[in-house]
């Protein structure tokens, strides 16, 4: 007869509460000290704080920095990095990246579960954590190989959206300011903002990522340069890549073939390259962007009915973040967190179109996670590379954020927000 837990000795219980408790981090902390020495071996920091220091010694980026092309208000915030030595700069940059890795899991989680009305067990909450996870950690793992920031700006652009989840417009705005401020592709959410008729978030905005964008140049100037910080990235960078020109084409790396830009310019640069259509780029390119945009565009439209459909709505914009961005590496895919908790949530309380989710995610997993580039064939993975096996990977899960918005009562969505629709008016 097997003993029932009143009757097991309370040593034995209480071992098995402290290892379900805090097992998983112990595993975390192993995991993580084991891999840092990888994480040591990368340069990516050292191009980071280089920046920082371009700004302290009031030098161009062109000039001090070329290969930095990121926002000067990213290089604003690794000042305080030129303090610390490089052994302690490099641990502290991996604490803050895991950090904000298990933040962002946190938060995506958080949104998740508010997008499917009804209680969530322990169990299935495993399951969400786990899933969701394993999908998203070669992502994560990616960020770390390269000693990436991305992970640094995705908490804040989890924390906007839980925020406009939430009914918080201040915490929303300036989240996703912030978010913006680091990486420029969030500002996807500011017509979303006005779209959602989140007046105050979009203020909010607005008004944090310009004092966030001119901090640089409220503190330096860099000598001899006809432009500040801000105004020299604007043209050398953000309008060059948005407007194609090339105002400095040494600066122009989202330009031409390039097997780790996985964007849908770098799918399409690949696929025209060698052929007749390359002459016709630029027009394919913009035939592309357009009829993608007017896809999500149509989507995001259709759900606006429901405010509780704002987490899709969010994932859809992540995804468009990474297709319409002029350079998307593999590290930039970790904002499909998000997208990875929504639908695995969604997966676990359907029981109408479970096989499609499967499908999709199984799919997904595949292209973006699923293949180890040491195990299996070469030839197979360099088929899967030449062909966006990742960005594949993204674009799938619009099928399944599709059917959220199209027939949200088959997660109860729909019906718990009626239900406060009818209550308001009463």
């Amino acid at each position: 007869m097997v003993p029932t837990r009143e009757q097991q000795p309370v040593s034995s219980v209480t071992s098995s509460a402290f290892w379900i408790k805090y097992g998983p981090w112990i595993g975390f902390c192993v995991a993580a000290a084991a891999y840092y020495p990888r994480f040591a071996l990368r340069p990516g920091l050292s191009l980071y704080t280089q920046a920082a220091g371009c700004l302290t010694q009031q030098q161009a980026m062109a000039d001090c920095s070329l290969a930095f092309t990121y926002p000067p208000f990213f290089a604003f915030v690794m000042i305080p990095f030129l303090a610390l030595p490089h052994v302690a700069q490099t641990v502290v940059w991996y604490l803050i990246s895991l950090g904000c890795a298990v933040l962002a899991c946190r938060i995506a989680e958080a949104i998740a579960v508010r997008l499917i009305p009804g209680p969530w067990s322990q169990r299935e909450l495993g399951w969400l954590r786990v899933i969701a996870v394993l999908l998203s950690l070669k992502f994560i793992l990616a960020v770390l190989e390269d000693e990436a920031f991305d992970l640094l700006a995705l908490p804040f652009l989890l924390y906007g959206v839980l925020a406009v989840v939430e009914g918080r417009a201040i915490r929303a705005g300036f989240a996703l300011a912030i978010a913006a401020a680091l990486k420029v592709t969030p500002l996807l959410f500011l017509p979303y903002l006005v779209l959602r008729r989140q007046f105050v978030a979009a203020g909010v905005f607005v008004v944090v990522l310009g004092v966030a964008s001119v901090l640089p140049d409220l503190f330096f100037t860099p000598a001899g340069a006809a432009h500040g910080y801000l105004g020299a990235w604007l043209r050398d960078i953000g309008a060059a890549s948005v407007l194609e020109h090339g105002a400095t084409v040494k600066l122009a790396f989202w330009d031409g073939v390039n097997i780790h830009n996985l964007s849908l310019r770098g799918a399409l640069a690949r696929a025209v390259d060698g052929t007749p259509w390359q002459a016709h780029f630029l027009v394919l390119l913009r035939a592309t962007q357009v009829v993608f945009v007017a896809l999500i565009a149509v989507l995001i439209l259709a759900s606006l009915r429901l405010k509780a459909l704002v987490p899709v709505d969010a994932c859809l914009l992540v995804i468009a973040m990474l297709m319409l961005s002029p350079m998307t590496s593999r590290s930039h895919f970790v904002n499909m967190v998000l997208p990875f908790f929504v639908l695995v949530a969604a997966w676990l309380k359907d029981h109408h179109t479970r096989w499609l989710g499967a499908t999709v995610l199984v799919l997904s997993f595949i292209g973006g996670t699923g293949i180890p580039r040491d195990l299996a064939p070469r030839a197979l993975t360099d088929f899967m590379r030449d062909h966006n096996d990742v960005m594949w990977s993204a674009l799938v899960l619009i099928v399944y954020l599709a059917t959220l918005i199209i027939a949200p009562q088959n997660w109860g969505i729909g019906a718990k927000v009626d239900a406060v629709n009818q209550a308001s008016a009463a």
